[in-house]
């Protein structure tokens, strides 16, 4: 089956580009959209796609082919398993991405080189989530968060955000309908664990505002978990919030009494809001100390110059009745 490409000259131009990962090292566009509505293809169904690999001149590096995987398999490059469950079935895209994302013959491209990759989807089979059997949907859940787990190791945390995500979106779609009792507290489980490492990651990059959101769904459904109160007071040390920081330190202390890093964590908070509080106190008694001075200076300056009028006066006057004299 012959296959037309309809890459554009110049990527420049091409608007709607998404940012998937939000770092710039994955991005992609609809080339051509699709008049198919179903649900984008889930973890563990059967796609096939046809794929060409190109440079970002547009130079093909390997011959067009077709490909059939397992979403969620890890049996392609990242770049596929994380852009095509995006897809609508016969929708076309083009992929910009680090050359860190692709296949091992392709990583041959200098480090921080960008490919372009047009995918067309052509076909989804398989069971979907909702209709497999728990331990299947399990299973996919553990390997999602395990990926999840094996970026984060990396320092690849915005990888890891997205893995965890997918894995959220299975745990979704494994909730719907009539569960067991057994089978619900194993999901909430497994999406605890999830928001749990999303709130590490946040940390690691810096996002304390979603830092404390991933914290407060984790505390939500587990009020003891510790790393969850440990983050969210170091979060709240360092938008020196103190005394609530604290609060939420000794609540994660009570549940490990023996945790050196808590121990050194509260130690360290206290001393610096200490340090802080002294320091306010020293500089607003200086300010109200340095308006003193100038007072004084004035008056001070105000009774010299009464003195050297009248002294001056004294002087003038003995002159005068001396010479009178």
């Amino acid at each position: 089956m012959e296959h037309e490409h309809i890459a554009c000259n110049s990527v420049q131009y091409l608007e709607g580009w998404i940012d998937v990962l939000g770092n710039g090292l994955l991005k992609k566009t609809t080339l051509k959209s699709s008049s198919n509505q179903p649900d984008n293809p889930q973890a563990g169904q059967n796609v096939s796609i046809w794929i060409r690999t190109m440079l970002e001149n547009r130079k093909d590096i390997e011959a067009p082919k077709y490909l059939n995987f397992i979403i969620g398999s890890g049996d392609v490059c990242q770049a596929l398993e994380i852009c095509v469950p995006l897809m609508k079935l016969e929708e076309t895209i083009l992929i910009l991405v680090d050359v860190r994302f692709c296949s091992p013959n392709e990583e041959c491209q200098p480090p921080g080189s960008r490919l372009l990759l047009e995918v067309q989807l052509l076909s989804i089979s398989g069971t979907r989530i909702k209709d497999r059997t728990e331990e299947e949907q399990l299973e996919l859940i553990n390997r999602e968060r395990e990926k999840g787990n094996d970026h984060f190791q990396k320092k690849d945390y915005q990888l890891a955000l997205f893995t965890y995500t997918c894995a959220l979106k299975i745990i979704e779609s494994s909730s719907e309908g009539e569960i067991r009792r057994e089978q619900k507290d194993m999901l909430l489980d497994e999406k605890v664990k999830c928001y749990s490492n999303m709130a590490a990651c946040h940390l690691k990059t810096g996002n304390l505002k979603e830092t404390i959101s991933c914290c407060d769904i984790v505390l939500q459904h587990r009020p003891h978990h510790c790393k969850a109160l440990f983050r969210k007071g170091k979060v709240l040390a360092m938008q020196q919030i103190y005394p609530l920081s604290i609060v939420f330190l000794k609540k994660a202390l009570a549940v490990q009494p023996e945790h050196p890093e808590i121990k050194d964590e509260i130690k360290t908070i206290i001393s610096t809001w200490k340090k802080q509080r002294i320091s306010g106190i020293t500089e607003k008694f200086a300010r109200s100390s340095s308006k003193r001075p100038v007072n004084r200076q004035i008056s001070f300056q105000n009774i010299n110059w009464k003195w050297t009028i009248g002294i001056s006066a004294v002087a003038l006057g003995s002159i005068i009745l001396y010479k009178w004299r």
